[in-house]
C-alpha cells in the first residue's frame, strides 16, 4: 500500500469523497467548470496550507517545481488566473459543509475516547483576525481597521473544532452564541463576554450546563448558601436569583454563584453555573479548561495560513479559513487512528516535507527515532589522566 499511496492521499483518507461531492452538487459548484473543479481546488488549497505558501504565485510555482510528482498525488498544475477565479467564485458554504462532514467523522472517533468530565465539554470563544481595511473593505470592524472574527465551539475533550462561524469583526460574540449552543446534555464553557442571560436560559431549557464568569454589574440576591471549607479555595458557594428588571425576565430561575481563589494565578474568580450538583472545585476545573480554546487559536494562527490571504474578497478569505479548519481535524483524525504520539506541529512538519512522496503518515512516523539520553560528560573523560 505504501508503494502506491502518497502522503497527501493518506491524509485525505478520512474525508469521504461522496460527502464532498454531495456538498458540491448541493450548490451546483461545478456547473460548466472545465479546468479546475472544486475538489481539485480544495486539494491545491490544502497543499498550500501545509506548505505555507504566502501568495498565489508561490502556490503555482511550487506545483510547477513538483510537476513530476503531481500525478500520483492527484494534483495538477494550474495557472494563476484559473486558481484566483476558482477561489473567488466557489462559495464558502461548500467548504463549510465539508467541514461539518469531517467534524461528524471526528466525533464518531472521539466518542470512543475518554472524556475529561462526565458530560461532553464544549468551549465557546471567538478570535479576531486583523485585515487591511483598504484591501478588504468589506471586513467592517473599526474606522481605520478591518477584521474578521472566527467564532468557535471547541470540543474540549479532544481540542478540535466542533462548530465554527465566520463573520466580519463588528459582529458581537453574543450574537452568534445561540448558533454555537444547540446541543443537549453537554457542558458549555465561555468567558464573561458571552453572558447574555436570555441565551444562558436557552442553554438551561435545552438540557445543557453552562459555566461562565459573573459580570461585575450583575444585580442579584442570595436565596441559599452551601457550607464551604474554612481554608479551602472555595470562598463561597451560593444560589442566587437575578433582581434586575430585564435580567430576571430573561433568566427567571435560580443558579449558582461560586467565588473561588486560584492559588496558581493568585486571583479570585466568580463563576456562575446552572449545575446545582457538581462540587465547586470541579466547576472551577471545568472553567480552567477554557484556556484550551486560546491555545487552539494560537496554534492555528502560528502554523496555518489564516493571517495572510490568497484573495481579497470575502468568499476567498472564508474559503481559506474553512480549509485550514478542515486541515486541523484531518491531522487529529490521522493522529488518533494511527496512534501517533508526536505533537500536531511536529506531524505537520513531517507531512510538509514529504507531502507528495509515496508513503503513509504512519510509515513516516515509524521512522522517527527516539531522542537519545544526554551523554554524561564524566563518562567521556573517564580513563584520561591529567
Amino acid at each position: 500500500m505504501t508503494k502506491y499511496t502518497t502522503v497527501l492521499a493518506d491524509l485525505l483518507r478520512p474525508l469521504s469523497r461522496s460527502n464532498f461531492e454531495s456538498a458540491i452538487s448541493g450548490y451546483a459548484a461545478d456547473f460548466r467548470v472545465r479546468i479546475l473543479d472544486t475538489y481539485n481546488l480544495f486539494k491545491i488549497m490544502l497543499f498550500a496550507q501545509i506548505t505555507g505558501c504566502f501568495s498565489v504565485r508561490e502556490i503555482v510555482t511550487s506545483l510547477l517545481a513538483n510537476s513530476n510528482l503531481l500525478y500520483h498525488a492527484g494534483l495538477q498544475e494550474v495557472k494563476r488566473s484559473t486558481f484566483c477565479d476558482a477561489l473567488e467564485s466557489r462559495r464558502a458554504d461548500i467548504f463549510r459543509s465539508v467541514f461539518h462532514y469531517i467534524v461528524d467523522e471526528a466525533q464518531i472517533l472521539g466518542n470512543k475516547l475518554a472524556k475529561k468530565f462526565k458530560d461532553p465539554l464544549r468551549i465557546i470563544d471567538a478570535s479576531i483576525i486583523s485585515l487591511c481595511i483598504h484591501r478588504f473593505d468589506w471586513a467592517k470592524y473599526r474606522t481605520t481597521k478591518g477584521a474578521i472574527k472566527l467564532h468557535m465551539n471547541l470540543d474540549g475533550d479532544n481540542n478540535i473544532p466542533f462548530e465554527a462561524y465566520l463573520t466580519t469583526g463588528n459582529v458581537h460574540d453574543a450574537q452568534i452564541m445561540n448558533n454555537l449552543t444547540q446541543e443537549t446534555g453537554v457542558i458549555y464553557v465561555m468567558d464573561r463576554g458571552y453572558v447574555d442571560y436570555k441565551s444562558l436560559y436557552c442553554i438551561e431549557l435545552g438540557g445543557s450546563i453552562f459555566v461562565t464568569r459573573m459580570k461585575s454589574n450583575g444585580a442579584y440576591k442570595i436565596i441559599n448558601a452551601k457550607p464551604v471549607e474554612k481554608d479551602g479555595p472555595v470562598i463561597s458557594d451560593v444560589e442566587i436569583v437575578l433582581t434586575g428588571s430585564t435580567s430576571k425576565q430573561n433568566y427567571p430561575k435560580p443558579f449558582r454563584k461560586i467565588k473561588y481563589y486560584d492559588e496558581e494565578s493568585k486571583k479570585t474568580y466568580e463563576f456562575i453555573t446552572n449545575d446545582m450538583d457538581r462540587d465547586a472545585k470541579e466547576i472551577a476545573a471545568i472553567y480552567k479548561e477554557r484556556w484550551q480554546v486560546e491555545l487552539f487559536f494560537k496554534w492555528i494562527k502560528q502554523h496555518l495560513k489564516i493571517k495572510s490571504f490568497w484573495g481579497t474578497s470575502e468568499n476567498a478569505v472564508f474559503n481559506q479559513i474553512w480549509v485550514a479548519l478542515i486541515m486541523t481535524i484531518l491531522l487529529w483524525i490521522n493522529q488518533t487512528l494511527n496512534g501517533i504520539k508526536v505533537s500536531a506541529y511536529k506531524l505537520l512538519i513531517i507531512i510538509k516535507s514529504t507531502l507528495l512522496t509515496k508513503n503513509t503518515i504512519i510509515g513516516l512516523c515509524t521512522n522517527i527515532k527516539k531522542p537519545q539520553p544526554p551523554v554524561d560528560p564524566q563518562l567521556f573523560f573517564e580513563g584520561f589522566k591529567c
